[in-house]
């Protein structure tokens, strides 16, 4: 029995080194899938110019609507709301887009502390939501609103008067940036 086991784990020992030198055959076959893609397209216009190509923006009172207390002489005053509307023009892009306004405080000067500047849907302007335009092939137009705010006292304050005095007779240069991009996924 000795001898029996002996051949027995010889021939095992043959057979699993005979099995590490050993290639086995493997059938394999590979598919190349070759497609194209096209790439949505891109279009957005500042009234009816591509915003690439709008090289600077201006406004002042008089291109403004002001509906409260617009001061005289083409100048505001504490208490003013003035607004410009622009239409935004998409039609051609092939994504959702998102626009914003943002103040460039590098290029603004001064501006009374309390004067607000923000971009608004005009046609809903208590949402705070971002502006969006939402892709459909016929039309992508929205108009915005640059609202320019000054909110003023709502009582008299003769301690605030001379912070309040300190804006008087100032010519403010505002810079707005506006920007037009690709809604991101769940916007």
């Amino acid at each position: 029995m000795k001898g029996n086991k002996k051949i027995l784990i010889i021939a095992a020992l043959l057979l699993l080194i005979a099995a590490s030198f050993t290639t086995y055959a493997i059938y394999r076959e590979s598919v190349t899938a070759t497609g194209s893609i096209n790439t949505a397209n891109w279009s957005v216009k500042l009234d009816t110019t591509k915003f690439s190509e709008v090289q600077n923006l201006t406004f002042n009172l008089s291109s403004l609507t002001c509906t409260t207390n617009p001061g005289k002489n083409s100048k505001v005053a504490p208490g003013a709301e003035c607004y410009k509307d622009y239409v935004i023009d998409a039609t051609g892009s092939e994504v959702d887009v998102i626009v914003t306004a943002e103040l460039d405080t590098t290029n603004t000067t001064n501006k009374p502390a309390n004067m607000e500047v923000t971009l608004k849907d005009a046609a809903n302007l208590s949402s705070t939501a971002p502006i969006k335009i939402t892709y459909n092939e016929t039309s992508m137009t929205k108009t915005v609103r640059l609202l320019v705010k000054w909110p003023g006292a709502i009582e008299d304050q003769p301690s605030k008067d001379s912070s309040d005095m300190s804006d008087a007779n100032k010519a403010v240069t505002l810079s707005v940036k506006l920007t037009a991009r690709q809604a991101l996924s769940g916007e």
